[in-house]
């Protein structure tokens, strides 16, 4: 990079930037109101009157896989911490998802499509709700229950729910749930739980339709899960009787892999061949428990292998994470996936973003999906190790978003999926296995960005669908974070991403708590930034308009032909073998200009300029070479 002694001068709007126009950001009612309330504030921090309600359940569930029929149990206690008087109560019923008749946009094999959820008891309170359907006290709105109890659930209370229900778990058509193999599957959304009631919107009565993804309230579980005696299970939480179910010499592996940073080989194929996975009276009874956590998954396997090591994740305290690989050993580029998993979560507790890991354990299981939840992975396998890695790093930073802070995905996907994505530009080349384009769906952002399918990102998420859903969430929402980095550099970037982290830890951001907290604590009106990158209709496209030599001297204007800030990057060739590379940050265009004028001392003769990297979009690349004659 070209020091700053070399360069003239620059355009004026690189100057005194931090006088920068200011601006208003638009707010939507419910953030007004929110704000009127006292639950939001305008800095970015919760407001004195916020509130959150939650549910800790007490479940058990048995799944029996030669029937594939999960019948289970639950007791769960809701309790209404805000000022409301809750008349009507939505349940999910995730598994409904597969229900005949349902609305969907991913499609479902026919031999997946049933009854879904049959409800054989509800509970709330000291009520019993009728058999359902029954317009009266319940009916179904796809993969919602919504419920009309006779006495309302008031304000500052807690009411209990019982709910004792039975679905078939699909044997093909896995989004995100059901069985991998004749002997594994990976189960989600299995239990029946009540839906978000916030300070934003009340109820949240969005349908799962397969695609946009899941807001959660926080909670306490404890889960038993009963399968044969011949199933090995991972599950979110920590193991509460594995004495009960392991063999010795397994149980003394995994005691050895809590406390080494190097792989064991919990179970290994010859644990099979010799009968010494299970302990002689085991009892087929797993539990679990698990504290403040948004979901709860589990997986089962008659034959996968199980890598584990554990990981330092907080040297004040001190504490470790268990870190673990379930996998078919056909699967052979799983081999390595225990230690990408291993070195992932070391990276994000101490590199970035630099917040100690949040779970006590972390499993990532062969499946079918790419998919995330607290605590587990489902990862398909891979065809190359890149891919394992950046797969496996991606799912695992969703630890920090959306399970460490509850972000409504659903609503906002760049909100998780944005920072899954620029952690796992970050951490992949850490392990040595760099993005083939920068930031991942870079090119899919670059396709679309300039025309009628790309659409602002503060648009709700649910109102859109591929390919704007792909290039929003992942792409452009990781490429904004990372030029928002590169322009606040690393000290203060992290200083304001902990601050927003450690304000909304176990709460519900929404986006303007996002933009507020980064200008608190950077102490800088950031507005001009998300005004352009979330709200306007802009397109990424810069281009070199003009070079003019003079004696000594060279002048290149570059123009924002698509207007939304992007840092300029300029290579420049002097013949010598060693380009001389300039870098400016995003913040030349805050005062709104189209244009920005590098005037530096020219050292030679220059063959050509070069504009942009690998991490830059850019929607018309003609323009970013010029060449001398």
């Amino acid at each position: 990079m070209m020091s700053c002694s070399r360069i003239a001068a620059l355009a004026c709007s690189l100057l005194f930037i931090q006088a920068a126009y200011s601006q208003s950001l638009f707010l939507n009612t419910s953030t007004m109101a929110a704000r009127e309330k006292q639950t939001r504030t305008d800095d970015g921090r919760p407001g004195i009157r916020y509130w959150q309600n939650g549910a800790d359940y007490d479940i058990h569930v048995t799944f029996d896989p030669a029937t594939n029929i999960l019948s289970g149990e639950e007791t769960f206690v809701y309790s209404n911490n805000s000022p409301d008087t809750l008349r009507r109560i939505i349940l999910r019923l995730y598994p409904d998802f597969y229900k005949k008749g349902v609305s969907r946009i991913t499609p479902v094999a026919d031999k997946d499509l049933g009854d879904g959820v049959s409800l054989e008891e509800l509970r709330i309170g000291e009520e019993t709700i009728p058999t359902l359907p029954s317009n009266s006290k319940a009916y179904h709105t796809n993969t919602n229950l919504t419920v009309l109890p006779e006495k309302a659930i008031l304000p500052n209370s807690q009411t209990s729910f019982f709910v004792k229900w039975h679905y078939t778990v699909n044997t093909g058509s896995q989004v995100r749930t059901g069985r991998v193999d004749s002997g594994s599957y990976f189960i989600a959304y299995f239990f029946p739980r009540i839906a978000v009631y916030d300070d934003m919107d009340g109820w949240d009565d969005w349908s799962y339709n397969g695609v946009q993804e899941f807001y959660n309230d926080f909670g306490n579980f404890r889960v038993g899960i009963t399968v044969p005696k011949n199933y090995m299970v991972w599950a979110t939480g920590e193991r509460q009787n594995a004495s009960d179910n392991l063999g010795e010499r397994v149980l003394q592996r995994l005691h050895q892999a809590d406390v080494t940073d190097k792989i064991v080989h919990v179970i290994d194929s010859t644990d099979y061949i010799n009968h010494t996975v299970f302990a002689p009276k085991a009892t087929g009874l797993w539990q679990f428990q698990a504290k403040n956590i948004s979901d709860f998954s589990f997986a089962i396997s008659d034959h996968y292998l199980w890598d584990a090591s554990s990981v330092l994740v907080d040297s004040v305290k001190p504490r470790r994470t268990l870190v673990s690989a379930a996998y078919n050993p056909i699967h052979k580029d799983y081999f390595d996936v225990a230690d990408q998993a291993n070195r992932s979560v070391y990276y994000m507790s101490h590199y970035y973003p630099r917040v100690p890991f949040p779970f006590p354990q972390i499993t990532v299981f062969d499946g079918t999906s790419q998919m995330e939840y607290p605590m587990m992975v489902n990862d398909n396998p891979t065809s190359t190790h890149k891919d394992a890695v950046q797969l496996t790093s991606h799912e695992i930073f969703h630890s920090y978003f959306p399970f460490y802070m509850g972000i409504n995905e659903t609503q906002y996907a760049w909100m998780d999926e944005g920072w899954a994505t620029i952690g796992e530009s970050v951490i992949s080349p850490l392990m040595g296995e760099p993005e083939d384009e920068g930031i991942f769906s870079k090119t899919r952002f670059e396709r679309i960005s300039g025309t009628d399918k790309d659409i602002p990102l503060i648009v709700n998420t649910k109102l859109y669908d591929s390919p704007a859903y792909i290039s929003n969430s992942y792409g452009k929402g990781g490429i904004c974070y990372w030029v928002l980095q590169d322009m606040l550099g690393d000290s203060l970037y992290f200083k304001a991403l902990h601050l927003y982290m450690n304000d909304w830890h176990g709460k519900h951001p929404i986006p303007s708590d996002f933009f507020n907290s980064f200008n608190r604590a950077t102490g800088r009106n950031l507005n001009w930034f998300w005004q352009k990158w979330f709200y306007d209709w802009v397109y990424p496209d810069l281009g070199i308009t003009q070079v003019v030599e003079r004696k000594g001297t060279v002048t290149i204007t570059i123009k924002n032909k698509g207007g939304l800030p992007l840092p300029v990057f300029l290579t420049i060739d002097t013949g010598t073998g060693k380009p001389l590379k300039l870098h400016f940050g995003v913040d030349v265009w805050a005062t709104g200009k189209q244009e920005f004028t590098v005037i530096y001392a020219r050292p030679g003769k220059i063959r050509s300029i070069q504009l942009g990297n690998d991490f830059v979009p850019d929607k018309n690349k003609e323009d970013n070479t010029w060449k001398f004659k």
